[in-house]
């Protein structure tokens, strides 16, 4: 995933590219301008979990529950 804020169209580009993209010149430049909306978000995501931390829901398949 791209972390830097500041990084340019071509860097974009190239980065994509890399990861095996080659989006239209359209998708790319949409894509790249919201970017910071997407880093943005990232950026509110807690990251620090750990082993001991509940799931927010737990789901058992195979169970009835009439």
């Amino acid at each position: 995933m791209l972390e830097p804020t500041n990084i340019n169209l071509e860097e974009f580009r190239a980065q994509l590219r890399a990861q095996g993209f080659d989006p239209e010149e359209k998708s790319l430049r949409e894509m790249y301008a919201a970017l910071p909306h997407l880093n943005a978000l990232r950026a509110r995501l807690r990251r620090r979990y750990v082993h001991s931390d509940e799931p927010a829901h737990v789901f058992k398949t195979g169970e009835k529950t009439s």
